[in-house]
């Protein structure tokens, strides 16, 4: 009985093993990079908040790189 379990055991692992390194198919890379709005798209004070954001994550990056 307890060989019946032990093979049993092995049958599990070796299909889980299997279904795990199977090879998937990989998805193709897009062929066209996805279009970026234009600048005329963009609210009127947009730019100035981006430059915003921008400043605000160098100045974060450069506060955090020390720290690591």
């Amino acid at each position: 009985m307890i060989a019946i379990a032990y093979l049993l055991s092995l049958l599990v692992a070796v299909a889980a093993l299997a279904v795990t390194l199977r090879p998937r198919p990989v998805p193709a890379p897009p062929t066209n990079p996805p279009a970026l709005p234009a600048a005329a798209d963009l609210p009127a004070g947009a730019e100035a908040e981006i430059r915003l954001i921008l400043v605000t994550a160098a100045h974060l990056a450069a506060r955090l790189v020390p720290a690591a």
